[in-house]
């Protein structure tokens, strides 16, 4: 049976950007993936599309997100959609967290 439980202490934080973004896959399973990306300010996820549906949670900090056009800042607490194949990116104007689910699973952060 797939794994259920997903215990911090055996997560792996993976670097993406050394001192800037790192991001820990949180718990996946069936189509849903759950990760936790960590920035600090000033640090950008460039923009890009992928396949998947994604919601991004703002756990802690600020951020300006770009999604098709339309930017608007989340703060801790905002969300927001991102359809399948919708151009979006995000800089991030106060050092945080933010919680993003994606469906299917990001088979890409698992390689």
């Amino acid at each position: 049976m797939a794994d259920l439980f997903f215990p911090d202490a055996g997560l792996v934080r993976e670097t993406l950007e050394p001192g800037r973004v790192s991001r820990v896959v949180r718990a996946r399973g069936g189509g849903l993936m759950m990760v936790e990306v960590l920035f600090e300010g000033g640090a950008a996820g460039a923009e890009h599309r992928h396949a998947h549906e994604q919601v991004s949670y703002c756990l802690a900090g600020a951020f300006q997100f770009t999604v098709e056009g339309e930017t608007r800042t989340l703060k801790t607490g905002d969300s927001v959609f991102i359809p399948a194949s919708a151009l979006h990116g995000t800089l991030c104007v106060e050092a945080g967290r933010l919680l993003d689910i994606f469906t299917p699973q990001r088979e890409d952060f698992l390689d």
